[in-house]
């Protein structure tokens, strides 16, 4: 792993990233840190703490911007370690925060082949709910903005300090993750494409990207974002508006297309990409469905072509 440690964004807004970015907010006035996740597992946390408690300050606050594991590993050493700990996160969060194996459910849980994910992460773990909507939030007499950015996560938000760094999550990718894969995944196309657009409407100082760390303009990765999606749509509609084509083949094709390996869990990740486009094409009337001798086929709406 490479070498880690605190990096100075803007004012007091911290970044800790190694291969995963954990944002830290230090409060001059009361000494507490306010960390924007919890780092990807117990290893992580400890890092974060150290430096923490080498600026002389103490975590007071957790803010979870969704509930994949590689936000939550390292809350139960946070919990475990710092008694009165406020940990606020959105309902949605909460839910698979507590609830481990909802996320089988979000990926289309395929026996065999996702393993069994322990059902609580922490019991009780979230002491705040924040409400789902765009709004400012004070914790330690400081004031954050929440800024909902829904598409990978449901109920997924992003923090601005008012240091003006905005936080957000994986909302967008850095361009390494855009080397290496081509297929986003977006668990809600309308509210992916939605919540680009609210990153290029308001521009901020400094962006943190979970994975992608700091950058000071994400325009160049938000129009790459929205022409990724593009294509995977259009790639989508198209191998479908050639003949009808079941769920199992539209997953083969896309597969195939952006050549993932035949594993198991690349399989899982674009069977959740997919629907996910497939709804999407069908909630904007391009694309019907139709069950065939109990076989569910999609075809382009506009055919006439009978299965």
């Amino acid at each position: 792993m490479k070498d880690t440690k605190l990096e100075l964004i803007n004012g007091n807004s911290y970044m800790y990233d190694a291969n995963l970015a954990v944002g830290v907010y230090f409060n001059e006035n009361s000494r507490a840190a306010l960390l924007i996740d919890s780092g990807a597992n117990e290893n992580a946390a400890k890092r974060i703490e150290h430096f923490v408690k080498k600026k002389g300050y103490y975590i007071s606050s957790i803010i979870v911007t969704h509930g994949h594991l590689a936000q939550l590993g390292g809350l139960p050493y946070f919990k475990k370690n710092y008694a009165n700990l406020r940990v606020y996160a959105t309902s949605w969060t909460a839910q698979f925060m507590e609830h481990r194996a909802l996320e089988n459910w979000l990926s289309g849980h395929v026996p065999c082949v996702v393993n069994e994910i322990e059902e609580e992460m922490v019991k009780n773990a979230v002491t705040d709910i924040i409400p789902f909507r765009d709004h400012d939030i004070v914790i330690d007499e400081i004031t954050f903005s929440i800024v909902t950015l829904p598409g990978h996560f449901p109920g997924m938000v992003g923090v601005v300090t008012p240091d003006q760094v905005f936080y957000s999550a994986d909302a967008i990718f850095g361009n390494k993750t855009l080397i290496k894969q081509k297929l986003l995944y977006y668990t809600d196309i309308k509210g992916a494409k939605d919540s680009l657009d609210k990153l290029a409407a308001h521009k901020h100082a400094f962006y943190v990207l979970s994975h992608g760390g700091k950058y000071n303009d994400v325009k160049l990765l938000i129009q790459q974002h929205q022409h990724l999606i593009d294509e995977t749509s259009n790639f989508i509609f198209g191998i479908i508006s050639e003949h009808p084509l079941t769920l199992e083949s539209i997953v083969q094709r896309v597969m195939k297309e952006y050549q993932l390996k035949n594993k198991p869990g690349h399989y899982t990740l674009t069977n959740t990409i997919v629907r996910s486009y497939l709804t999407a094409l069908h909630d904007g009337s391009q694309l019907r469905a139709s069950v065939n001798d109990g076989i569910l086929y999609y075809y382009d709406r506009a055919s006439v072509v009978l299965v």
